[in-house]
């Protein structure tokens, strides 16, 4: 270690002789962050889709088809965050509290019962603990590696919803239980439980308009807590608090309100 560390400070005296050199980049060889243990990324590259989203209104089902463009590649987690890398966060100081805990989770169950405030705090923490860039995915980056960069389609939203129907008759309970990280499969591009038990906050606004939920908002715009009072929530269908995930495919619910089946899994800009 002492011998690679003494090679990278004569490169970087070699470099800064040329006057080659890109400070940040040199501070980063330097002091490397820590890794997340357990965290795997996917990497997603830019592509073009189409993307609807159900909006319950007093008329019924009205639905909202738009293009999307990714135009940056970047990388998201493979699984939802667990409550053992939430409670290092708490540990750490990153995060206000330890993981609410039901009696048959363990540490390997993604962390729930987090406000979009708690979330974004462990991005935070995580992006200063590995010196990487680290936050939540917005709605489309979230649609875009959960179908493989397929359209989001009315055909698809309704046949989920039929499928959620079915299975709350059959179990008769409006939602299912959490379970270890992996249980409810992958998708072709390796990603976990996009379809599972745990809805996962985004950073993507739900206004109360329709002229506002049309606004083209930068990362930048959306990470302001300040924007909007509810944030979209991306898994097996939508709800608003308190209705809550009984109607529709994906949707927002009130940032302040911890809720029992939502978590959030984190993405890394490459850009």
């Amino acid at each position: 270690m002492l011998r690679l560390r003494s090679i990278l400070i004569l490169l970087i005296v070699a470099i800064t002789g040329l006057g080659l050199y890109n400070w940040p980049m040199v501070q980063k060889l330097l002091t490397p962050g820590k890794p997340l243990p357990g965290l795997e990324l996917v990497k997603v590259a830019p592509g073009k889709f189409s993307l609807t989203t159900l909006v319950p209104n007093s008329f019924g089902r009205q639905y909202f088809t738009k293009p999307v463009e990714i135009k940056h590649p970047f990388e998201i987690s493979r699984y939802e965050i667990t409550i053992d890398q939430w409670n290092l966060c708490y540990k750490e100081g990153g995060c206000a509290h330890k993981a609410k805990q039901r009696r048959f989770e363990k540490g390997d169950f993604p962390v729930t019962n987090v406000t979009w405030f708690d979330a974004m705090d462990f991005t935070k923490w995580l992006s200063k603990r590995t010196g990487e860039n680290f936050r939540l995915p917005t709605e489309e980056e979230w649609s875009y590696a959960a179908f493989m960069g397929k359209d989001v389609t009315k055909e698809m939203i309704e046949k989920m919803i039929a499928e959620r129907e079915q299975q709350a008759f059959v179990s008769a309970k409006k939602f299912r239980r959490n379970k270890k990280i992996g249980t409810f499969g992958k998708n072709k591009w390796g990603i976990y439980d996009t379809r599972g038990a745990v809805w996962d906050w985004t950073l993507t606004c739900r206004f109360p308009s329709d002229e506002g939920n049309k606004r083209s908002l930068t990362i930048e715009q959306l990470k302001n807590p300040d924007l909007c009072s509810n944030r979209v929530v991306q898994g097996e269908e939508r709800g608003h608090v308190p209705v809550f995930v009984g109607e529709v495919l994906s949707g927002g619910c009130g940032t302040g309100d911890p809720i029992d089946n939502i978590g959030f899994r984190v993405v890394r800009d490459l850009s």
